[in-house]
C-alpha cells in the first residue's frame, strides 16, 4: 500500500493465511480493482463475512462495497464504517474501543 506521504507500506499477511479472527477488528482499504479481484476468491469474501459474523467493528473504503455485496454483508450495518476521506478512520479507531459490536443484527 502506498501512504498519503508516497512511502509503500508492506503487507504482513495475505488473505488466504491471515483470517479475520486474528484481529480486534479489521479495515477494508481497497480501490475498484481490488475489490473486484477480493469478491471473485472465496478466502476475500469469507474474511468479510467471518468479521461480520464475529461481531467486529469493520471499516471499508467506498470501492470495497462490491466485496462486502458478494460476501453478504450489509455495508451499512451497525459496526461497519465507510470511510469516505481519511479523516474518518479516527471516528473508526474510537468506536473500536467498545471491542465488539455485540448487538448486530447478524
Amino acid at each position: 500500500m502506498k501512504t498519503s506521504e508516497g512511502d509503500m507500506l508492506p503487507a504482513n499477511q495475505k488473505i488466504d493465511g491471515g483470517p479475520s479472527v486474528l484481529y480486534d477488528a479489521v479495515a477494508i482499504v481497497v480501490n475498484d480493482e481490488g475489490a473486484r479481484e477480493l469478491a471473485g476468491m472465496l478466502p476475500g469474501k469469507q474474511f468479510v463475512a467471518d468479521a461480520y459474523g464475529h461481531c467486529k467493528f469493520i471499516a471499508l473504503t467506498p470501492e470495497a462495497a462490491p466485496l462486502f455485496e458478494a460476501a453478504g454483508v450489509n455495508s451499512e450495518a451497525e459496526g461497519v464504517m465507510t470511510l469516505k476521506k481519511p479523516a474518518a478512520a479516527a471516528d473508526f479507531l474510537e468506536a473500536c474501543h467498545a471491542v465488539r459490536v455485540w448487538d448486530r443484527k447478524r
